[in-house]
């Protein structure tokens, strides 16, 4: 009969449009994925070049507090052995004095 044989070509069109349609979706799904992916990385990558960047500016100022931190203490040092130079003879009888070895 004439409509049955229809009727299956209309089912083998609809099934081919089927086919068809999902092959486009996934491919556009893919593609979709594709450039997500990409865009991902490039993300990553600035990040990671923002955080380097971040890194290094502050290892940049501690070390230049640490140069500042060290002239600091180095400065402190040179006037504590000058005070004690200065005053050794003062501190020694002092120190004698506090202990009871002052005859």
């Amino acid at each position: 009969m004439e409509i049955f044989k229809w009727v299956e070509e209309i089912e083998k069109i609809y099934d081919d449009l089927i086919e068809k349609a999902k092959d486009e979706s996934l491919e556009e799904i893919n593609k979709v994925q594709s450039s997500q992916a990409k865009i991902m990385e490039e993300m990553t990558y600035k990040h990671q070049e923002n955080l380097n960047n971040a890194l290094t500016g502050v290892s940049e100022e501690v070390r230049g507090q640490l140069k500042e931190f060290e002239i600091l203490i180095k400065d402190l040092c040179t006037k504590i052995e000058h005070y004690y130079l200065e005053n050794k003879k003062g501190l020694t009888d002092l120190l004698f004095e506090k202990i009871g070895f002052d005859f």
